[in-house]
Protein backbone atom coordinates (compact mmCIF):
# COMPACT_ATOMS: atom_id res chain seq x y z
CA UNK A 1 0.00 0.00 0.00
CA UNK A 2 2.81 2.69 0.92
CA UNK A 3 4.09 1.61 -2.47
CA UNK A 4 1.18 2.68 -4.03
CA UNK A 5 1.05 5.46 -2.20
CA UNK A 6 4.41 7.00 -2.85
CA UNK A 7 4.27 6.08 -6.41
CA UNK A 8 0.82 7.98 -7.07
CA UNK A 9 2.59 11.25 -4.62
CA UNK A 10 5.55 11.11 -6.89
CA UNK A 11 3.63 10.91 -10.42
CA UNK A 12 1.44 13.74 -9.49
CA UNK A 13 4.11 15.82 -7.50
CA UNK A 14 6.77 15.16 -10.46
CA UNK A 15 4.21 16.09 -13.44
CA UNK A 16 3.72 19.47 -11.01
CA UNK A 17 7.03 20.34 -10.71
CA UNK A 18 8.40 19.45 -14.03
CA UNK A 19 6.63 22.25 -15.18
CA UNK A 20 7.27 24.90 -12.74
CA UNK A 21 10.46 27.15 -13.52
CA UNK A 22 10.75 27.61 -9.48
CA UNK A 23 11.56 23.88 -8.79
CA UNK A 24 14.88 22.89 -9.79
CA UNK A 25 15.28 20.13 -7.18
CA UNK A 26 14.43 16.75 -6.05
CA UNK A 27 14.93 16.83 -2.29
CA UNK A 28 14.98 12.77 -0.28
CA UNK A 29 14.92 13.09 2.98
CA UNK A 30 15.12 9.72 4.76
CA UNK A 31 16.34 8.38 8.55
CA UNK A 32 19.48 6.95 6.53
CA UNK A 33 20.44 9.70 4.65
CA UNK A 34 18.55 11.66 1.71
CA UNK A 35 20.14 14.35 -0.34
CA UNK A 36 19.27 16.65 -3.25
CA UNK A 37 18.61 15.63 -7.09
CA UNK A 38 18.61 18.45 -9.52
CA UNK A 39 15.45 17.83 -11.66
CA UNK A 40 17.13 17.90 -14.86
CA UNK A 41 19.14 15.26 -14.31
CA UNK A 42 16.31 13.14 -12.95
CA UNK A 43 15.78 10.88 -16.37
CA UNK A 44 13.46 8.47 -14.21
CA UNK A 45 11.95 7.40 -10.72
CA UNK A 46 11.29 3.64 -10.13
CA UNK A 47 9.94 1.85 -7.04
CA UNK A 48 10.42 -1.73 -6.25
CA UNK A 49 8.89 -3.95 -2.87
CA UNK A 50 11.57 -2.00 -0.53
CA UNK A 51 13.40 0.75 -2.39
CA UNK A 52 12.82 4.20 -3.99
CA UNK A 53 15.40 3.98 -7.06
CA UNK A 54 16.01 7.19 -8.57
CA UNK A 55 17.92 7.45 -12.24
CA UNK A 56 20.00 9.85 -13.77
CA UNK A 57 20.61 11.36 -17.23
CA UNK A 58 24.66 10.31 -16.03
CA UNK A 59 23.59 6.82 -15.49
CA UNK A 60 23.66 7.00 -11.68
CA UNK A 61 20.68 5.68 -9.57
CA UNK A 62 20.23 6.48 -6.16
CA UNK A 63 18.55 4.40 -3.92
CA UNK A 64 16.73 4.54 -0.86
CA UNK A 65 15.00 2.17 1.52
CA UNK A 66 11.25 3.25 1.57
CA UNK A 67 11.41 2.25 5.24
CA UNK A 68 13.63 4.86 6.21
CA UNK A 69 11.61 7.66 3.82
CA UNK A 70 10.49 10.40 5.60
CA UNK A 71 9.65 13.21 2.97
CA UNK A 72 10.24 13.83 -0.39
CA UNK A 73 10.00 17.96 -1.45
CA UNK A 74 10.35 20.12 -4.80
CA UNK A 75 11.89 23.47 -4.18
CA UNK A 76 14.31 25.74 -5.99
CA UNK A 77 17.32 24.93 -3.17
CA UNK A 78 18.77 21.49 -3.15
CA UNK A 79 18.45 21.56 0.63
CA UNK A 80 14.82 23.19 1.16
CA UNK A 81 16.01 25.55 2.33
CA UNK A 82 16.35 29.68 1.07
CA UNK A 83 19.89 30.79 1.05
CA UNK A 84 20.75 32.19 4.20
CA UNK A 85 23.46 34.80 2.56
CA UNK A 86 26.98 35.20 3.04
CA UNK A 87 28.36 33.23 5.85
CA UNK A 88 30.84 34.79 7.97
CA UNK A 89 33.66 32.07 8.11
CA UNK A 90 35.96 33.79 10.65
CA UNK A 91 33.16 34.19 13.12
CA UNK A 92 31.08 31.02 12.74
CA UNK A 93 32.63 27.79 11.46
CA UNK A 94 32.98 24.02 11.83
CA UNK A 95 36.26 22.20 12.57
CA UNK A 96 36.02 18.65 13.31
CA UNK A 97 32.56 18.19 13.59
CA UNK A 98 32.76 21.25 16.50
CA UNK A 99 30.75 24.72 16.26
CA UNK A 100 33.32 27.07 16.86
CA UNK A 101 31.96 30.62 17.53
CA UNK A 102 33.71 33.79 17.71
CA UNK A 103 32.32 36.94 20.11
CA UNK A 104 29.30 37.72 22.45
CA UNK A 105 25.84 36.40 22.12
CA UNK A 106 23.40 33.35 21.73
CA UNK A 107 24.10 30.74 19.87
CA UNK A 108 20.86 28.74 18.23
CA UNK A 109 20.68 25.88 16.93
CA UNK A 110 17.47 24.47 14.65
CA UNK A 111 17.19 21.81 12.80
CA UNK A 112 16.48 22.52 8.97
CA UNK A 113 12.21 22.10 9.79
CA UNK A 114 12.66 25.20 12.13
CA UNK A 115 12.69 23.14 15.16
CA UNK A 116 15.09 24.84 17.87
CA UNK A 117 17.53 22.10 19.21
CA UNK A 118 20.54 24.07 21.12
CA UNK A 119 20.64 27.83 22.60
CA UNK A 120 24.31 28.65 24.46
CA UNK A 121 25.48 31.63 25.85
CA UNK A 122 28.59 32.54 24.00
CA UNK A 123 31.02 34.94 25.90
CA UNK A 124 34.69 34.65 24.31
CA UNK A 125 36.46 35.30 21.35
CA UNK A 126 36.72 31.42 20.63
CA UNK A 127 34.52 29.05 21.68
CA UNK A 128 33.99 25.16 20.76
CA UNK A 129 30.13 23.85 20.50
CA UNK A 130 29.70 19.54 20.71
CA UNK A 131 27.18 18.27 18.50
CA UNK A 132 27.45 15.35 20.94
CA UNK A 133 23.65 13.87 21.28
CA UNK A 134 22.28 15.81 18.31
CA UNK A 135 20.96 13.08 15.44
CA UNK A 136 22.32 13.53 12.29
CA UNK A 137 20.94 15.90 9.40
CA UNK A 138 20.98 19.11 8.59
CA UNK A 139 21.21 22.30 10.79
CA UNK A 140 21.60 25.98 10.96
CA UNK A 141 23.25 27.65 13.67
CA UNK A 142 22.98 31.60 14.18
CA UNK A 143 24.24 34.10 16.59
CA UNK A 144 23.09 37.97 15.97
CA UNK A 145 22.66 38.80 12.13
CA UNK A 146 25.46 35.32 11.36
CA UNK A 147 24.39 31.57 10.40
CA UNK A 148 26.12 28.29 9.26
CA UNK A 149 24.50 25.70 7.77
CA UNK A 150 25.77 22.51 8.34
CA UNK A 151 25.36 18.61 8.06
CA UNK A 152 25.65 16.81 11.08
Amino acid sequence: MKKILLSLIMVAAFATAAHADDYNFLNINATNGGGSIALKSVKKITFSDSDMIVYAADGTQKSVPLAGLTSLSFDATATGLKDLGKQQENQLTMQSGRIIVGGNGTLAVYTSGGQQVRSIRVTSDRTEISLDGLPHGLYIARIGNRTLKFIH
